[in-house]
């Protein structure tokens, strides 16, 4: 979202613009988990029991953190842009975010 707000002054962010820079897919919504979770919650708790066991006896590699928060920050910002039909104001609004102005970046 930051990069793109840089990178696109105006109030909407086209939907190329955008596509371009999402190229990667956000696999841990593409998961189909057994059973459904009931909340986000167990929904990440299955995910990362998932990725815990796959790697056997060994640890993830570190920056598990930023890459969860990654995972779920993409599809979270795609929902409120498409929600707002690309109003950046507004999704940054309907996440509780406050834009950034050129002034406030010193």
């Amino acid at each position: 979202m930051r990069r793109l707000a840089v990178l696109h002054s105006g109030e909407i962010i086209p939907a190329t613009a955008i596509a371009d820079e999402l190229k990667e897919p956000a696999r841990a919504l593409a998961i189909e988990a057994r059973e459904e979770a009931a909340s986000l919650g167990e929904a990440v708790e299955q995910f990362l029991s998932r990725y815990f066991l796959s790697h056997g006896d060994r640890l993830p590699p570190p920056g598990i953190y930023d890459r969860i928060i990654q995972e779920v920050e993409r599809p979270l910002i795609l929902l409120c842009l498409a929600a707002t039909r690309g109003n950046q104001i507004r999704a940054a609004q309907l996440l509780g975010l406050k834009p950034k102005h050129p002034a406030q970046e010193n």
